[in-house]
């Protein structure tokens, strides 16, 4: 149903927003992001300000596909970086997820320069994270463009996941290796040459290079630098600061043992407890507590939030307390959804499916009501109450913030979808064909998913208004979006029938 894919937000088309450069001056070739241009933090901040708040209204398919566009001003920024890595994992727990990135997020950065490269493998590995050859992929075009930072922290990510795969190659270790030589992270490069080393100890060349790398890094550690004194107490303080390394290193790993989750999150209960009203002690705890994710963790971390926003007055916790209070309500609602499913005969299923699943909707409109109360001049936000109240047949309310939401960037089609959605329910055909014309008019691509339920819906509003005023040529404009609706897609919806009947219809009208 379109209803059910408008819940979730599954038609999500950026309307062509962040298309790459193209001109004399745009990158080509193997290019390092200095030859291609110097990094432009200034117009990737905008970007990923829009990608926060769109994160924070639960749209993380658009928040990937914007910090994406930021990473694309700033390749070398590790924050826009994270922040992308955190919204692909929220948009992999979302019931709208898809087998991996959709159509439009591939589209948006489908171009030839070093830069879209990266970006699309890094799009490609966020959907699919412990696939690790997908990660080697992006840390590898990371590495040619001159990314260290950045590139090394997709190489220890890639890094942990591999470690922990008995079946991984030894020429995987070698291949990591030697990226993390060349984005200067020594003491990754050494633990990947290590590796490799113990699954083949016979290569006494290998052997040898990781031990020069291990001298390497040992120096570099020390304040070591050829041609300059070692600094005092270099050495001291980098043995004390060891713990502090290891203890960050297992916080960023993404598949974690249950004794490093248990670690990590004692330090943070430890750091909240002696700082509870400190932003970044609050956000840490309740992160930690979610990424391990049972239900005492769940509700300790809903404390947390709801604790941080009455200590701090910072909206940010409040709305994740929100986030988290809808996932589990989504859940328990798959779970009913799945019984029914099961058990197609049994109406007391169905019916309890249908109640819950009406109790979501409305939860929705109440939280993303409060968020718009709170960000008035976030469109994003009010883009997605409209869609709930769309879903709840609140079809004018739905229309008025969906009116709202029409300049908002990278969402017009959906706007326009659900505006002809809303109107056609209203009885108003004519506001609903020119909201479905100006739909198809801004969607660039014309055999995709949304293509098709775009001329669905048109052909839908016409063969009404065929029917009700008897205008053959409506009758006939139907006819033909149905002959080429079922030309690219024959079973779609109920299409056959659809199309017969207005066949039908333009005979008689003719006659």
């Amino acid at each position: 149903m379109l209803e059910r894919r408008l819940a979730f937000g599954i038609f999500k088309k950026k309307d062509g927003a962040g298309q790459p450069p193209e001109g004399p001056g745009a990158p080509t070739g193997d290019e390092s992001v200095e030859s291609a241009g110097q990094p432009e933090p200034a117009k990737a901040r905008k970007f990923f300000e829009r990608a926060q708040a769109v994160h924070d209204s639960t749209n993380y398919e658009y928040a990937m596909t914007l910090w994406l566009q930021g990473l694309r001003h700033d390749p070398t920024s590790v924050e826009g970086l994270e922040s992308f890595w955190k919204s692909a994992s929220e948009f992999l727990d979302s019931p709208a997820r898809p087998k991996g990135p959709t159509k439009d997020q591939v589209s948006a950065f489908s171009g030839k320069s070093p830069v879209d490269r990266y970006l699309l493998n890094l799009l490609m590995w966020a959907t699919k994270p412990l696939e690790y050859s997908l990660g080697l992929r992006a840390f590898e075009s990371g590495v040619k463009i001159g990314l260290q930072d950045a590139g090394a922290w997709i190489g220890k990510r890639v890094l942990g996941i591999a470690g922990e795969d008995p079946k991984a190659k030894k020429d995987l270790f070698v291949q990591l290796m030697n990226l993390f030589q060349q984005a200067s992270a020594f003491d990754s490069a050494v633990i990947a040459g290590e590796i490799a080393c113990r699954l083949d100890p016979s290569d006494a060349r290998l052997t040898a290079e990781v031990k020069n790398l291990a001298a390497q890094a040992t120096m570099k550690k020390s304040g070591y630098e050829e041609g300059k004194t070692v600094e005092a107490g270099a050495f001291r303080r980098n043995v004390k600061d060891i713990s502090g390394q290891r203890a960050v290193e297992e916080e960023e790993r993404i598949v974690k043992t249950e004794e490093v989750q248990i670690r990590a999150i004692e330090r943070a209960r430890a750091d909240y407890d002696a700082r509870p009203k400190d932003v970044s002690a609050i956000q840490k705890y309740a992160r930690l507590l979610l990424e391990r994710g049972t239900p005492d963790d769940e509700k300790l971390a809903y404390a947390v939030l709801t604790q941080g926003y009455k200590d701090t007055q910072n909206y940010r916790f409040k709305a994740l307390a929100g986030d988290l209070n809808l996932r589990v309500a989504r859940r328990q609602v798959k779970a009913i959804k799945d019984a029914a499913e099961a058990d197609p005969t049994n109406a007391e299923k169905q019916a309890q499916a249908a109640k819950v699943e009406r109790q979501l909707c409305e939860m929705e409109v109440k939280e993303f009501e409060e968020r718009t109360l709170h960000n008035p001049t976030d469109m994003q936000l009010r883009f997605e109450l409209g869609q709930r109240l769309l879903l709840i047949g609140e079809n004018e309310k739905a229309i008025e913030q969906l009116q709202q939401a029409r300049g908002s960037p990278g969402i017009l089609t959906q706007v326009l979808m659900n505006l002809g959605v809303a109107f056609g329910r209203l009885g108003w055909v004519d506001e609903a064909e020119h909201s479905y014309r100006d739909a198809i008019a801004s969607h660039p691509v014309a055999t995709d998913d949304l293509a098709a339920e775009l001329r669905y819906g048109l052909m839908d509003i016409l063969q009404r208004k065929a029917t009700e005023t008897r205008d053959a040529s409506a009758a006939d404009e139907a006819f033909k979006l149905a002959s080429g609706i079922a030309v690219q897609r024959i079973g779609f919806k109920d299409i056959r029938a659809r199309r017969q009947q207005l066949q039908d219809l333009v005979k008689s009208l003719k006659s």
